[in-house]
């Protein structure tokens, strides 16, 4: 057999396509059922998507695309096939090749090219910080949200029933998106409306965000929306821009508590230095994700529109719309994009999840 079916997006929409794959001498054809053809991979160009999962459903992509191929079946016909087929590299553990750009990226810093270089190869720069770095720079940073809020007389919030309500929302999110890390949520009792991506898989929420929610799929939209950001690694990308080099090579080599970084991801944290690509990205990534859960993502932009609307006074604007003026056109793309009709949470669910910093 040399042909077979599955699921296709093209990384430019949060749309998924019913397609039939073959292979076309040294190329897999992508089609939709239509017949049209959405695209086409070299065979030695396609990778594992998942690199801790090679069992059925295989997700595949194309080295250098954003684009998600999700096979029906083993795809034993088409891995055979595949001549370097490799998974990406795993969370945690130094490769080689890290090192020796630690190295590099060291020496540049003595002479202060690499100053000059971070705003354009700061996404660069990024995808040379091990995983397993950011994940631990990330429960740093946490603790010391964490801490300056318990200054203030804010406390964590503690409902094993509500955040395991959450964390089920947000395992599945978090697997569709293909998140090389463990997502975890930290509400906080605080009243204003807002939630945090921190690098390395965190996600803070001050339980304002729960009182203003008029639904428990607001909620799971923001959620896949922060997700998002820490899956796209926007808040490490902006905290790299900020803190320079220094930091940089802090983290790479191991200093993941480094006054540099923690100082520009403060800042990130709190004035919201995502571009308007970044936040279209993590819309489409957040919607193409509730899509393939079948999740509604329209909630999610009412309440852009409606947090949008509300007085700046009262604190509420999130921030991943505080740095983004086109909500509006944000709530109108997310609705055209969206396809699902489940809810994220039940009436039941949602009561316990927004009561539970009461």
């Amino acid at each position: 057999m040399t042909t077979g079916t599955g699921y296709f997006n093209d990384g430019r929409s949060a749309r998924r396509f019913r397609v039939r794959v073959d292979i076309d001498g040294a190329d897999v054809r992508i089609a939709g059922e239509d017949g049209r053809v959405l695209a086409r991979w070299p065979l030695a160009d396609v990778r594992y998507a998942d690199p801790a999962h090679h069992e059925a459903p295989v997700r595949l992509v194309a080295a250098g695309s954003d684009e998600r191929l999700t096979l029906d079946g083993d795809g034993a016909w088409l891995l055979t096939r595949c001549p370097d087929l490799v998974p990406r590299r795993r969370v945690g553990g130094k490769s080689l090749r890290t090192w020796i750009v630690a190295g590099a990226l060291a020496a540049l810093s003595m002479t202060g090219v690499f100053l000059v270089l971070i705003p354009s190869a700061a996404r660069w720069a990024v995808s040379m910080v091990p995983p397993a770095a950011e994940a631990a720079l990330g429960v740093t940073t946490r603790d010391q949200f964490v801490g300056f809020f318990a200054r203030l007389g804010a406390g964590v919030c503690v409902a094993p029933a509500a955040e395991k309500l959450l964390a089920r929302t947000v395992d599945e999110l978090a697997a569709v998106m293909e998140s090389p890390f463990k997502i975890q949520v930290s509400v906080i009792r605080f009243p204003i409306a807002n939630a945090l991506a921190l690098p390395g898989g965190q996600v803070v929420v001050l339980s304002g965000l729960l009182d203003k929610a008029e639904n428990g799929d607001e909620i799971a939209g923001v959620l896949a929306h922060e997700i998002a950001h820490v899956v796209r690694r926007d808040p490490l990308h902006v905290a790299v821009k900020r803190a320079g080099a220094a930091a940089l090579i802090g983290l790479v080599v191991g200093d993941v508590t480094g006054g540099f970084l923690l100082s520009g991801l403060a800042s990130a944290a709190i004035e919201g230095g995502y571009s308007r690509d970044a936040e279209r990205a993590a819309d489409l990534l957040a919607v193409a994700a509730m899509n393939a859960l079948g999740l509604t993502a329209r909630p999610l932009a009412d309440f852009l529109d409606a947090r949008s609307k509300a007085s700046p006074v009262e604190g509420v604007v999130p921030e991943f719309l505080s740095t983004h003026p086109s909500s509006e056109r944000r709530a109108d793309e997310i609705r055209a994009a969206a396809q699902g009709s489940r809810r994220a949470f039940s009436p039941y669910e949602w009561q316990t999840i927004r009561t539970m910093c009461r």
